[in-house]
């Protein structure tokens, strides 16, 4: 992964607002239109029931696909989401490790389609398959 990709990714994502609550995704790579990260299930993104919360599973899905789309913009763009759509497959418990893979679909002028798939580490199970589409803005 490009240095100055890294920088930039790590600089905006966990650092501000609401998204200090992804504070834990680590950035494996980057580059391309494609985005690998993984996460831990610690406190903070688990649910009443001790899995990961649905809602840190979308946030997840939008954190992720926007470095992908970022990672293969010639300009860097990390857009405007518009939709943001969730399929909740299998839980991931306290402690575990969920890999993420966030890969650009198409990016068009002003638009671009992401599939994000989030997977137990140790089995590869899918835990939620995120699509989200955003608004670029020229």
């Amino acid at each position: 992964m490009d240095d100055k990709v890294r920088e930039r990714l790590s600089a905006i994502f966990g650092t501000k607002g609401f998204d200090k609550t992804m504070a834990g995704l680590e950035l494996l790579e980057a580059g391309g239109g494609r985005c690998k990260l993984r996460i831990t299930v610690d406190e903070g993104l688990q649910n009443l029931f001790g899995s990961l919360h649905g809602g840190a599973i979308a946030t997840i899905v939008d954190d992720a696909g926007t470095m992908a789309i970022m990672s293969g913009d010639r300009e860097g763009r990390p857009g405007v989401t518009t939709d943001l759509n969730v399929t909740y497959v299998t839980a991931a418990k306290a402690g575990e490790v969920v890999l993420v893979d966030a890969q650009v679909l198409k990016t068009g002028r002003t638009m671009a389609f992401v599939s994000v798939d989030l997977r137990r580490e140790r089995d590869g199970s899918l835990v939620a398959q995120g699509r989200m589409t955003k608004f670029l803005a020229l």
